[in-house]
């Protein structure tokens, strides 16, 4: 019962994680000690459904409950302090910088281990230099061309949520369906306290199509990264160790982080959420 709810709250930052742009889910999954639990588990569910589910359904109810509960509470913190709720997520990240290095050296360091490192940084970077400032939230006609670009961008964004540095969130920014899929999820609640028939279709056909390209990004990722920890295990955690440290750049190259105003204030806020993330990546994160 403690590990289930332990993971239930993982579950709930990997949520949270996964839908502010520039912060990674896969990056917080690597912060909190679960990603190669996490791989192994999506990849062998079918051999062993009961083990596996008693680790995956609080994970995932954490996360569903999370994006349920706080999207619109993130929409308002992003709108009116977006500085000191990104750098809180910076903080999650360097906390955890010492102990996904500890797992890098585990079996020692080659040039070829900094080389993909360097490598990993670069490309974070160079993604989070593809600025894109649609922020704001709004519907968009119920089509079959419409349902299937929100399929083929969580589909894109799965791809990117479970891959530490990557922002899934980022790359539904890019693609233009961020807002229209914050705003979905948003009307979920709505849809329970006050339905009508055409709000519903619309939530609930945004929703599913989303959740199918999201759970087809996901095993198709996962099986792609269990393979190369399985036989590169050293030059895939450097890389995503180079992915998580060049995620701290793409996080406060996204526009969306400054979108409230920086001032005097909103630093020191900031300093107190970056101490907090810090702490929380440390007390959650695996220090074995």
């Amino acid at each position: 019962m403690k590990k289930g709810l332990i993971n239930f709250i993982k579950g709930m930052f990997i949520g949270i994680a996964n839908i502010i742009p520039g912060v990674s889910g896969g990056t917080i999954a690597v912060i909190l000690g679960i990603f190669d639990d996490l791989i192994n588990a999506i990849n062998n569910f079918t051999k062993d459904i009961k083990k596996y589910l008693c680790f995956l359904l609080p994970i995932g109810l954490g996360a569903a409950f999370s994006i349920l509960s706080f999207s619109s509470l993130l929409e308002h913190c992003l709108n009116n302090y977006s500085l000191p709720t990104s750098v809180f997520f910076v903080g999650l990240v360097c906390g955890s910088i010492p102990l996904i290095y500890k797992k890098s050296v585990s079996k020692g360091i080659k040039s070829s281990y900094i080389i993909s490192m360097i490598i990993s940084i670069t490309i974070v970077i160079l993604i989070s230099m593809i600025n894109e400032n649609k922020t704001s939230f709004a519907d968009e006609s119920l089509s079959f061309l419409f349902l299937a670009k929100i399929f083929i961008g969580g589909l894109l964004a799965a791809a990117a949520m479970i891959i530490p540095g990557i922002s899934g969130s980022f790359v539904m920014v890019l693609l233009g369906i961020y807002p229209t899929v914050i705003h979905a999820i948003s009307n979920i609640s709505k849809c329970l306290l006050n339905p009508s028939t055409s709000l519903i279709i619309n939530t609930a056909s945004t929703i599913i199509s989303l959740g199918i390209g999201v759970i087809l990004g996901i095993f198709i990722i996962s099986k792609i990264i269990s393979y190369l920890i399985e036989k590169y295990y050293s030059v895939t955690y450097f890389s995503i160790l180079g992915l998580v440290i060049g995620s701290v750049y793409g996080i406060f190259a996204t526009p969306i982080t400054y979108q409230s105003g920086v001032n005097f204030y909103t630093i020191i806020a900031s300093i107190i959420t970056f101490i907090i993330g810090s702490a929380i990546a440390y007390v959650l994160g695996d220090k074995n």
